[in-house]
């Protein structure tokens, strides 16, 4: 019998604590209502940037219209006799998240140390290349030119030994 007056006092103690839980969030909740309510006199919540982008009355297809400032297509929300007290709900499929590296900081750093290398080795030979041309064309460059000499008429004739 103890041992149920106790867990009876400890139900009580539980119960009274959610109820004054509940308590707290109900004023809290209406404080906030109250707020926002005050708030939204001031702000006109139905302007915004864009436009028209809340409905005070009706239904998701009267949002709708308000939002895209036409009129939706008829199968997209039922027919214009259903009930208007019907919620709706959208669905919408987000995007998978970019794949990460299967590589640790420390395999990334490295891996990255050797791209830089190899692109560093890269440069420098494309480097020496250029500088190899750039020496041959001034070579030639430089090079005397030789004075042409008109051409002589080749012979034709009969050569004796």
């Amino acid at each position: 019998m103890a041992q149920y007056e106790s867990i009876g006092q400890d139900l009580k103690m539980l119960q009274h604590a959610w109820e004054e839980g509940k308590a707290a969030l109900a004023s809290g909740i209406d404080r906030n209502e109250k707020r926002l309510s005050s708030i939204s006199a001031l702000l006109s919540p139905t302007i915004s940037l864009s436009g028209l982008t809340t409905v005070d009355e009706g239904s998701a297809v009267d949002a709708f219209k308000a939002l895209t400032g036409e009129s939706p297509p008829g199968s997209a929300f039922g027919s214009a006799g259903g009930d208007q007290d019907e919620a709706e709900v959208f669905e919408a499929v987000a995007l998978p998240p970019r794949p990460r590296s299967l590589l640790t900081r420390e395999e990334r750093i490295v891996k990255m140390k050797e791209e830089r290398g190899k692109r560093e080795l890269a440069r420098e030979s494309a480097e020496a290349n250029r500088g190899m041309l750039r020496e041959l064309e001034t070579v030639i460059n430089l090079r005397p030119k030789r004075a042409t000499l008109p051409a002589s008429k080749p012979h034709f004739g009969r050569v004796s030994i």
